[in-house]
């Protein structure tokens, strides 16, 4: 296998069929964290780094939960999703400085993680934000 032909570090590339719950599913799959489908000749770019990237994984959370409020009012406590809410609009303004501050961030994240970390349908969101603070400051 050439070096073209080999995903990048850290992706899945899947041009077979994945057994699912006794299913089948044919075409291309990636599951987990910054996994990647690569479909014919087409690879999909480098996803955001740094700031940006927080910025763009706060922004999706805050989208997701406002839908999920929106769609099933009592998916979320209250007084937790306006915490995690509060605690996004600040990661978005913070990763909006020059030069973001590790601590604010820190204890923003920790906020939405703690306030939406048993609501199911938004885990793979918190944990995409988690990745994205440990990979500009390291582990929360």
């Amino acid at each position: 296998m050439e070096d073209a032909d080999r995903p990048p570090a850290g992706a899945n590339w899947n041009t077979g069929g994945v057994q699912v719950v006794g299913s089948t599913v044919h075409g291309p799959v990636a599951g987990g964290q910054g996994a990647t489908v690569r479909i014919g000749g087409d690879a999909a770019g480098p996803g955001p780094v740094g700031p940006e990237a927080l910025r763009t994984a706060a922004g999706t959370l805050r989208t997701a939960l406002a839908r999920l409020r929106a769609e099933h009012p009592d998916a979320v406590p209250d007084a937790d999703a306006e915490d995690a809410d509060a605690a996004l609009a600040g990661i978005l303004a913070e990763t909006e400085l020059d030069e973001p501050r590790e601590g604010p961030l820190r204890r923003r994240v920790g906020t939405v993680v703690d306030a939406l970390r048993t609501v199911a349908v938004l885990a793979a969101a918190v944990s995409g934000l988690e990745a994205a603070f440990g990979a500009l400051f390291g582990q929360i």
